[in-house]
Order: C-alpha cells, then structure tokens, then sequence
C-alpha cells in the first residue's frame, strides 16, 4: 500500500513536470547573431519593421482586371433625413408565367416568363407530343434540330428579364418559320407552364447567358444589352409605355428618348418655399442609344433638377423590361 502511494505521487510529479516545461516550438531561437523570435507585450500590435515591398516585375500588367462591382460615384442624396432608403434593385424577377408570341419586323420569338432550364424540358415534351423526331439535341448551347414535315432549328436563350426565356424557331434559310409553329409551341408551353416543376441540369448554364446588366459609363450607371440596337430600341419603348412614363420627344434615328416624370407627392409649405424648377423643363431625362461591338448601350442624361435619381429612373424602367 505504501510503495503504490509513492508510486503514485511520482507519477503525478512527472505528468506536472512535463506541462510545466517549455516545448521546442515555443523557445526562441537565439543563434550567435541574436533571437529570431520578438516578443511583443501586446500580440495585437504590428511590427516595426515591415517586409520589403513585393516585386512582380511586371509580370500582372498584362492581366485585365474586370471590376463587376464598382463603387459608385458620390452623387448628392435626396434621402430625407430619418428615412431608410430601400434596397436598389437590378433586374426585376416578378413575373406571371406569361407566354406571348413576338415580333420584329420579319422576326419571330416566344416570350416566356421562366428560366431557360424549365423551358428546355417542356419545348422537348412539346417535340415528342408532335411526333418529331429530334436529329440535334444540346442542352448546353440551347440547340435543337427537329423533323418532321420539314426541319426545323430551334435556339433557346434567356431573356432580357430575369428568370425568362426567349425561343427563336428557325428553317433552313434561317428565316423565322411560319406563325402556326409558334402560335402551337406557345400554347403547349402556356397550358403545362402553370405548377410545372420540371428542370434541365444539362440547361443550367442557359440561366447564366442574362441580356442585360448593369454598367458604369463615364462613372455613372447605365444598362448594357447583348442585342442590336433595333431590338433594344423595341424592348426599350414598350417598358416605356408600360411604365406609364410621360414621352415628351422620341428620335430613333437620333437614338434618343426624352421623358417627364411626375414629381413626388410634397407637403403645402415644402411645395410653397421649395419650388421645383424641373416644372418648367420640357424633359427630365434622356434615354441614349449608342452601339459597341454589337451590344447596345443605354445611358441617362438628367435634364433638370427632377428630384428623381437616375438609380429611381433604372428601377422604374426594370420593373416594365420583358
């Protein structure tokens, strides 16, 4: 009994022993030109001496740097003081699950208020139904080739919307085919579209290929879209008209649109000692066209001293853009 106590005790002693010594890793290592290891009081403060400079040679000029969040410029605020200002948003996604058949001059699209990925299963369905037979099928690139009574190439992208898809029907003169077939895929599309929950994983990176963004021309925000001019001239008047927005003068071959927006709703006395000059101004903005390398640009160029933000402006135009 007495020889397992001591036994006990000087096990205890060597375990105490052990945790009390200081291991390697943590000694400083003093070779005969003095410690590598600094031991600051506070472990929070910087070194004195910083490293030298890292030296790429040049090797990183070459690269281009793309900056898809900029920081935008500092532009007077008209928030009213104790006012939370809401989020801006981007490209609205609020949609019905609309089908429409469209048109532009000699061409042809079906409009349809979901992801390319959703569209993709239901356009195959709608093949299979018909008895065509598909010779070309790539999900990936949104192609597809069908026979029937004659061929038909049909190309499936996104939308300038979010969370839409654009269908382009094509024959082999690449010319839109005859209205029926549209008029047929838009009505099977419109009758299974409603609770459909189907998705193509292969069509996911359709989703991506969006026709529209935000930009930052000469510091200050604009839209850019992946289409001719013609049919962003088209997109463009119809959200327009379908925001309700005053048109006082409209010059496509100028490439411009000047509209009026309605001033926000004032109290008596702010109205009576705050007059707002944009009353007398004929415009309050300009829409501007301008083309780049097959994309269209589309700049705001304010008027007047509208209380209206151009940011106001791009979420009022968001909201109507299909």
């Amino acid at each position: 009994m007495k020889h397992s106590k001591i036994f006990s005790l000087i096990l205890i002693s060597i375990f105490v022993l052990q945790n009390c010594t200081i291991p390697e890793s943590r000694k400083e290592y003093c070779p005969e030109n003095g410690c590598l290891l600094e031991k600051r009081e506070n472990p929070n403060e910087r070194y004195k001496n910083e490293g030298d400079e890292l030296k790429t040679n040049g090797e990183f000029e070459s690269l281009d740097v793309l900056d898809e969040f900029p920081i935008p410029p500092k532009t007077p605020s008209f928030i009213k003081e104790g006012e939370t200002p809401r989020p801006k948003k981007i490209f609205s996604s609020i949609g019905s699950e609309n089908v429409e058949v469209r048109r532009l001059g000699e061409i042809y699209w079906i409009y349809v208020e979901a992801l390319p990925s959703k569209s993709w299963p239901l356009i195959k369905d709608f093949f299979a139904d018909e008895e065509f037979t598909l010779t070309n099928d790539n999900p990936a690139a949104g192609k597809i080739t069908a026979q029937k009574d004659e061929n038909l190439f049909l190309t499936l992208e996104h939308g300038i919307k979010n969370n839409s898809s654009e269908i382009y029907l094509l024959n082999e003169e690449n010319m839109s085919v005859q209205l029926a077939y549209f008029e047929d895929l838009a009505a099977y599309i419109s009758l299974n579209l409603p609770g459909y929950e189907g998705n193509s994983i292969a069509a996911q990176g359709l989703n991506l290929n969006k026709k529209a963004r935000i930009v930052y021309v000469q510091k200050e925000i604009g839209i850019e879209f992946r289409l001719p001019f013609d049919r962003t001239w088209s997109a463009l008047s119809r959200a327009v008209d379908k925001a309700d927005l005053k048109v006082v003068d409209r010059n496509r071959d100028l490439k411009y649109i000047q509209i009026k927006l309605e001033a926000q709703e004032e109290g008596f006395f702010t109205g009576l000692f705050n007059r707002d000059n944009s009353v007398d101004a004929e415009a309050d903005y300009e829409l501007v066209f301008s083309e780049s390398e097959g994309n269209t640009i589309l700049e705001f160029k304010k008027l007047s001293d509208n209380e209206f933000s151009v940011d106001e402006l791009v979420d009022i135009i968001n909201e109507s853009l299909s």
